[in-house]
């Protein structure tokens, strides 16, 4: 694999971890403005989503570090980690939705 695969991964997975702490940053204001009686049940789901951004940048730091023989498994399992990420962003956001509904 090309230093320039490695170098597109690297930049892409970085850009979707910058724009998953951006959706993050949006739900946890969106929280505090919400009704304080629920708050800290979603101020706990919000810490679990810093906790799978942490493990997703760890991953990609991983993969960047991997040697050659390493790096696709370590691809997959950042790849893994964001899609995790991503996925429970979705998920955080679409209760949101409906409990502002």
């Amino acid at each position: 694999m090309s230093d320039q695969e490695r170098q597109s991964f690297d930049t892409q997975a970085r850009d979707r971890v910058a724009q998953a702490t951006e959706r993050m940053n949006q739900l946890r204001s969106a929280v505090e403005r919400s009704d304080p009686k629920g708050r800290e049940a979603w101020e706990r789901t919000l810490d679990g989503l810093r906790g799978l951004q942490n493990r997703a940048t760890a991953r990609i730091e991983a993969a960047h570090l991997a040697d050659d023989d390493a790096w696709p498994s370590s691809r997959g399992r950042a790849d893994q980690a964001l899609g995790e990420l991503i996925d429970a962003l979705d998920e955080i956001d679409h209760r949101l939705q409906r409990l502002a509904a």
